[in-house]
C-alpha cells in the first residue's frame, strides 16, 4: 500500500490514510487546500522557520469537523462508510499509522 491512502466516493474524500514511514522533501500535505483540517508531513533543517499565517474561517454551514487519529500502538480494522452507511471501504492500520477523517462515517476494531 502507499504511504498515503486517499479513501473517496463520488468526488468527496471520506478518509485519508497516512502510513508510518512516510517520507518527504522538504514538506507535503496530504489534505487538499479545501478540507475542513490540514495535515502536513515536515522534514526541515534546524532553524527552518514557518512564516506567521493564520487560516481562513470556515463557513458557519460547514459540516460537522474532521478527525484525526494516531495509532500509538496495536493494530485496528477500520471500516469507512459513505454518507448513507453503505460500506465503502476496509482497511487495517498499524502502529505508526495516523488517519484523518473528513466526511461519511467510519468504525473502527482494535485488533490487538
Amino acid at each position: 500500500m502507499n504511504a498515503v491512502h486517499v479513501v473517496r466516493n463520488g468526488g468527496q474524500t471520506l478518509a485519508i490514510f497516512v502510513r508510518k514511514g512516510l517520507h518527504v522533501d522538504g514538506s507535503h500535505f496530504v489534505t487538499a487546500q479545501q478540507d475542513d483540517l490540514q495535515l502536513g508531513v515536515f522534514e526541515r533543517p534546524a532553524g527552518y522557520r514557518v512564516r506567521a499565517h493564520r487560516h481562513n474561517a470556515l463557513p458557519a454551514e460547514k459540516r460537522a469537523g474532521a478527525e484525526f487519529l494516531y495509532i500509538e500502538s496495536g493494530e485496528a480494522k477500520v471500516t469507512i462508510f459513505d454518507d448513507a452507511w453503505q460500506v465503502i471501504a476496509v482497511e487495517t492500520v498499524y502502529s505508526g499509522d495516523a488517519l484523518i477523517f473528513l466526511a461519511g462515517g467510519h468504525q473502527l476494531e482494535m485488533l490487538a
